[in-house]
């Protein structure tokens, strides 16, 4: 459990530099811009495989728990993950 904290840490460090990128499509582009869609497709692109590692390294189960808590943690927080 204490190599999936670990790793979860890292995890969240990653999503939120992911979210800071996300952010930063947002305000210098419109929606409908080539380069924002691109941009965000590459994020979630990037994300979606971020997730697929962790799985291969950890049991999917315990990965979906740390994952349940951490989107409360956001929705809580008003600051929801942008993919």
């Amino acid at each position: 459990m204490e190599n999936l904290d670990k790793t979860f840490g890292h995890y969240e460090k990653i999503r939120e530099s992911l979210s800071g990128l996300a952010d930063i499509f947002n305000i210098n582009f419109t929606d409908n811009n080539f380069y924002h869609q691109a941009g965000m497709d590459n994020l979630k692109a990037l994300h979606e495989n971020i997730i697929e590692i962790m799985k291969s390294s950890h049991a999917p189960r315990e990965l979906r728990i740390k994952m349940r808590e951490l989107e409360q943690d956001e929705i809580e927080s008003d600051k929801p993950f942008p993919f």
